[in-house]
């Protein structure tokens, strides 16, 4: 009888042992790390960000012809501050996309027209200098403008026009050389963001290469190759907050000079920086990445978020925005690294885990 029930004994561990490793497996199937479905991240990202943010720039470009005539007209408080307004919001919208150098931003050199900059050896001030004693300056009209240099198109161009305290917009003769100029320079931005949005929307855009990848496709052709581009924007979103805006501040501080961001003359600096890193981290949130990491990465998770929080807590400058979720002022030198660091968990840890491949980048070589 004793062997008989030491038998039943062990069948009847064995069996709950059993049972147990099975609620165990069913209980890892349901929290099972997703696979990622490269062409659901890419329609998600273009309806939910690139798209609606493109189109945010055209609408903001579009207001600047306008306002820039008004002033013009008129000279008066309320038109410069209506001009003023315009564009910072041009400004504030173009920073939102600024990062995605690939596709319509970079053909026929428009990124280079909508916003020249950085500017190291100050070709936009020396070309502007040029146009503003030309012949030519008084009768130029958006034609004008377009077949002129990439400098001479875009926003930085019309900021120079819109800060000289020494020849204010305003009617009259003194400013008609520069207003004319500056309603001219303003359509050209219009017409080239509503060119930029059309590229990305229309039919055979941008937007359908994207989401229409196979072997007649010229770019991609997989959806893996579509998403994919989509991290590689995102690196370069890192590489322009560190290597172009804050390095170049820290390497001045370090000299004890220093160093000029964008738009420093509209007072849009920070703005800029904002606008940037506020777009780059919900770009981010939309791709959706960290939700392929696997349970031994959940330290990623936590270590990106207060990277996130340095970076939009900081204005830029080396000081804290207003509304920041932490109480101390993020350094530059914190802010670089923390770019840095998530550039690098990106690349090596959330790309893998999607099984996305990243290569070289807009920047690479620069």
């Amino acid at each position: 009888m004793k062997s008989v029930s030491s038998l039943t004994v062990r069948r009847s561990l064995i069996a709950s042992a059993l049972a147990l490793i099975s609620a165990g497996a069913a209980t890892n199937a349901a929290i099972a790390t997703p696979e990622a479905d490269p062409y659901a991240i890419v329609l998600k990202v273009l309806d939910t960000h690139i798209i609606p943010h493109v189109a945010a720039f055209r609408v903001a470009a579009a207001k600047l012809p306008d306002t820039v005539a008004r002033v013009c007209e008129r000279g008066d408080k309320a038109s410069r501050r209506a001009v003023t307004k315009s564009f910072r919001d041009a400004v504030e919208s173009y920073a939102a996309i600024e990062f995605l150098r690939f596709g319509p931003l970079q053909q026929s050199g428009l990124r280079e027209k909508l916003s020249f900059w950085p500017d190291p050896r100050g070709i936009l001030p020396r070309q502007m200098r040029q146009l503003l004693t030309s012949p030519d300056a008084a009768t130029a009209d958006v034609a004008f403008i377009k077949k002129q240099s990439a400098a001479l198109q875009g926003l930085p161009a019309l900021e120079i026009l819109l800060t000289d305290r020494k020849a204010l917009l305003a009617p009259g003769p003194g400013s008609a050389t520069q207003c004319t100029l500056a309603k001219s320079i303003a359509g050209a931005i219009a017409d080239n963001a509503a060119a930029f949005d059309a590229a990305w929307t229309k039919d055979g855009g941008w937007k359908d290469k994207m989401l229409r990848p196979g072997s007649d496709n010229d770019t991609y052709k997989e959806p893996s190759e579509a998403a994919s581009e989509l991290v590689k924007a995102l690196l370069v979103g890192f590489q322009l907050v560190a290597d172009v805006q804050v390095k170049p501040r820290l390497d001045a501080l370090d000299a004890k000079g220093n160093a000029t961001g964008p738009y420093a003359a509209s007072n849009l600096t920070q703005v800029h920086y904002t606008a940037f890193v506020t777009s780059l981290n919900q770009f981010y949130d939309t791709l959706g990445l960290e939700q392929y990491l696997g349970d031994d990465q959940l330290w990623i998770k936590n270590w990106a978020s207060g990277a996130w929080r340095a970076i939009r807590s900081s204005d830029g400058l080396g000081g804290r925005v207003a509304d920041a979720s932490r109480s101390s002022s993020p350094t530059l030198r914190e802010v670089f690294d923390k770019t840095t660091g998530l550039r690098k968990l990106v690349s090596r840890e959330l790309a893998t885990a999607s099984h996305l491949t990243v290569g070289f980048n807009e920047l690479d070589g620069d």
